[in-house]
């Protein structure tokens, strides 16, 4: 049989044979029935972990190697998945990956596709999965394995991943679709809410009838354990009108601290939106809204995430109360206004003028962590809250780029707590026509300001006129401090080297070969090379080396394959060099 085609930065064509839930690998499925994509590669093969819930003969494995962060493989089923009565998905998953690694499960077909996700729990043990599906349309029957979606593979254990038993099973039931308003005082039962990963929703009398907020009912949701996003899901019975009512609003109540983070996502047959309300008091009523002016789409059903980014407790700070649910008019949001380099977020750029899409979110703050490095009072502030592993936020020039020649390096301060050699991406695009280009770099230090450039010498000029910050690139996206990222002072600089060798921030200091194999030399022309500190990827220190010349090798033969970060420190400062060892 033919397999159909699935675009996921490429087409991909194979053959192989459809089969039907439940898939044990026991025989009804072989290695050529899946389609690999982008990196992904599926085999049938021996169990190498049979202990606790598994001891299967057979499983499925799939090695992620580079090429994409999607990357995985699928499987075509006979029949159409049908979720009028069996709504979850499980599978037996092992791995030896870092607990909180993440599994999408995606279905296709010829309706619209459907993507849930899942976090292991455990490594180095086999566990059970589940991928909840409400509500999906029964014309789906392709199932793509993502496991470490949002991450480049790099072939090794960690990167490995055995699956099993492959099941459709019973889960919760459709909630009865609702109109807005919702008040909870009559109409809305406990099973009118879908509750996900943690989240327990419930209508009950309102303990807190005071302020703002009287009424005899109102909604409850109790995190305890769970995921990051746990959430409650009403489905809707016609698809929201934002052309004239654009803003969503509803009464809360928590004693979780200010500042609690709850996300509201609108959700319909053809995508998705989201934007976050940060609580502003504790141990009352307040009204939270959101603005989606200027989304389109059709939505029908609306998502509550309370305290995302966190694992709930089941404790007070973990309850949350709600009530009179409803579409408004709001103010219109002010359509993002073009700027000029340099850009110090002194007054000449507000918080509308960026375009914030797939999860990441810009906002002008004050600056919370003024220093010496860093002295000004207003900085820029890009969160990771949900979305997709390239969750970026825009901003437009008034003037093309010129000079690329001359002034060829981008540069920016940079305050994040997340670990040393985080990815920051930044991209330069062009609003009439189809030019983009990007560069790396990778954070030096965790918890201090740092200024990094980006270099883009002799790129063509002038045609771009649009910055794309995409900070923490691949990273999570929970909104924690480690999702977190400041960023100041973004101005064009003359150019320093022809490529990622050049120390960042220091001229006249070079790595080579890059990528080593052996050894990788720094040389300096003419300042010393006071101390060299090496970490891998994750942030691990792995080398310490106090030159104190103009010249240092290091010898690498012994090293992990894979991507480092040299932090260097001169007389005239502290930079790094990006390092690949093959």
């Amino acid at each position: 049989m033919k397999k159909i085609v699935l675009l996921l930065g490429l087409f991909i064509f194979s053959v192989g044979f459809s089969q039907s839930l439940p898939i044990d690998f026991e025989g009804d499925v072989t290695t050529s029935d899946f389609v690999d994509f982008d990196g992904g590669i599926a085999t049938v093969t021996a169990n190498p972990s049979m202990s606790g819930i598994n001891n299967s003969n057979t499983v499925a494995q799939i090695v992620r190697d580079g090429v994409a962060i999607y990357g995985g493989s699928k499987i075509l089923l006979d029949d159409n998945l049908d979720f009028s009565v069996l709504t979850k998905i499980t599978m037996k998953v092992y791995t030896t990956a870092p607990v909180g690694t993440v599994v999408k499960f995606k279905l296709e077909g010829t309706g619209t596709a459907v993507d849930v996700d899942a976090l292991t729990t455990v490594s180095g043990a086999w566990e059970t999965l589940e991928w909840i599906f409400v509500g999906t349309s029964n014309d789906l029957n392709e199932i793509v394995f993502m496991f470490d979606f949002g991450n480049l593979g790099d072939g090794t254990a960690n990167s490995t991943f055995y699956f099993d038993d492959i099941e459709q099973v019973m889960g919760p039931t459709a909630p009865v679709p609702t109109s807005l308003p919702i008040d909870f005082e009559s109409g809305i039962v406990n099973t009118d809410f879908l509750s996900y990963s943690g989240a327990t929703t419930s209508v009950v009398a309102n303990p807190q009838m005071n302020g703002i907020n009287n009424s005899n009912t109102v909604g409850q949701v109790i995190r305890d354990g769970g995921d990051f996003w746990a959430s409650s899901k009403v489905f809707l019975t016609n698809n929201l009108d934002l052309s004239t009512m654009w803003v969503i609003s509803t009464k809360i109540y928590t004693t979780a601290p200010v500042g609690t983070r709850i996300k509201l996502e609108l959700e319909g047959p053809n995508g998705r939106t989201n934007l976050d309300f940060l609580t502003t008091v504790t141990d009352d009523w307040e009204t939270a809204s959101w603005n989606f002016d200027g989304k389109t789409g059709d939505y029908n059903k609306l998502s509550f995430f309370f305290d995302f980014g966190n694992i709930g407790d089941g404790t007070a700070s973990s309850t949350f109360l709600f009530d009179d649910i409803q579409q408004v008019v709001g103010p219109a949001i002010p359509d993002p206004v073009a700027t000029t380099l340099p850009i110090n977020f002194e007054g000449s750029v507000v918080t509308s003028d960026f375009i914030n899409e797939d999860g990441g979110i810009a906002t002008i703050i004050p600056n919370p962590q003024i220093d010496a490095n860093n002295p000004s009072a207003t900085v820029g502030q890009f969160v990771r809250s949900g979305g997709a592993p390239w969750a970026k936020s825009k901003i437009a020039l008034t003037d093309f780029i010129d000079n690329f020649s001359t002034v060829g390096s981008i540069s920016m301060k940079v305050y994040t707590e997340a670990p040393v050699g985080t990815l920051l991406k930044f991209k330069i695009e062009s609003n009439v026509a189809a030019f983009a280009d990007e560069r790396n770099a990778y954070t030096t230090v965790s918890g201090e300001w740092a200024t990094y450039t980006w270099d883009f010498t002799n790129f063509d000029s002038p045609i771009y006129n649009v910055f794309t910050l995409m900070l923490g690139y691949a990273t999570p996206n929970d909104a924690s401090a480690n999702a977190t990222f400041l960023f100041d002072d973004i101005k064009q600089t003359v150019t320093l080297s022809n490529g990622d060798d050049l120390l960042s921030g220091i001229d006249g200091v070079f790595g080579y070969p890059n990528p080593a194999k052996n050894l990788f030399k720094i040389t300096s022309k003419n300042k010393i090379l006071e101390r060299i500190t090496l970490f891998d990827i994750r942030g691990y220190q792995v080398l310490d080396l106090i030159p104190n010349k103009l010249e240092a090798s290091i010898d690498v033969s012994n090293f992990a394959n894979g991507i480092y970060i040299a932090k260097i420190a001169t007389p005239k400062g502290v930079g790094s060099i990006k390092l690949i060892v093959e």
